[in-house]
């Protein structure tokens, strides 16, 4: 081969292998800070890359949440990895959903198209600045954990399941979506059937994966156990503080202190309430 031929091949492969972990890994190779970042540089054009469809959403997410949710209308409603607020708006969108949705994510730029999209229902939606894989929640908070096409892209996918285990409620409603397109991601994917088996480890029942995207299988679960349902609550009363862990937050101006240790988590302009920055007590 030619000096040039050589030259062409490598920049290609280069461009190849790069469109790869940028693109159709969307960084998780190059480590989470890279991952955040893409999301954060995306965040504007997030929903016209992903084409969401407001008639598909309530189609194929609401609708069947609330079915399954019947006859409970007053859900209390987790989204892990939130994103642009997909799931919370399908479902407040939804004249039959009474309850209320908490969404987290580490993009603080998808969770400002998020408070962006939901403005109007702000009474009955949090957008949390924060970690999946340390919930700042008690155990069993919620009658429903959800987390759409993410999995994949964190570090550890066994821990994000197992603290969504820890809050949800026994006899609450899990879905989640499993990455059927593995040649793509080798390591970071699951077959169905060994993620049943690691969400029946985590203590989860009744699993049903469900056909959805050319990529996406859902998966559908139960807590173990039984328990009432918990139904809308405020945030006050089930937020953590992030350094005493004590339930005992109250809502200022601009901010959330906690009356047990004088912890402090500031509130963007747009209302997300920002973990990753709160200001421990001097």
């Amino acid at each position: 081969m030619t000096p040039v031929v050589l030259l062409v091949a490598g920049v290609s492969l280069l461009a190849l292998s790069l469109y790869w972990m940028l693109v159709e890994t969307e960084g998780v190779y190059l480590g989470r800070r890279v991952v955040i970042w893409l999301y954060d540089l995306y965040a504007r054009r997030y929903d016209q890359i992903k084409s969401f469809h407001p008639d598909y959403e309530q189609w194929l997410l609401a609708e069947p949440i609330l079915g399954i949710l019947a006859p409970q209308q007053n859900p209390l409603v987790l989204d892990v990895a939130t994103g642009t607020g997909r799931l919370p708006l399908a479902l407040l969108d939804n004249p039959h959903f009474q309850g209320r949705v908490v969404g987290v994510d580490l993009s603080r730029a998808m969770l400002r198209q998020a408070a962006n999209k939901l403005r109007g229902h702000e009474r009955r939606v949090d957008l949390l600045w924060s970690s999946a894989e340390v919930l700042p929640f008690p155990d069993a908070t919620f009658d429903m954990v959800t987390c759409l096409e993410a999995l994949e892209f964190v570090p550890d996918a066994q821990i994000v399941i197992a603290e969504m285990a820890r809050v949800l409620r026994p006899g609450g409603l899990l879905l989640i979506t499993n990455r059927i397109n593995m040649r793509w991601m080798p390591g970071k994917t699951f077959s169905d059937e060994h993620m049943q088996d690691l969400l029946e480890r985590h203590g989860f029942e009744d699993v049903m994966p469900e056909i959805w995207q050319i990529d996406y299988h859902k998966i559908w679960a139960t807590r173990a156990g039984e328990s009432a349902p918990v139904g809308t609550r405020p945030l006050a009363e089930f937020l953590r503080c992030p350094n005493c862990q004590q339930v005992e937050m109250e809502a200022m101006k601009r901010a959330w202190r906690c009356n047990h240790c004088g912890a402090k988590i500031p509130v963007g302009g747009d209302g997300v309430i920002e973990l990753q920055t709160a200001v421990p007590p001097r």
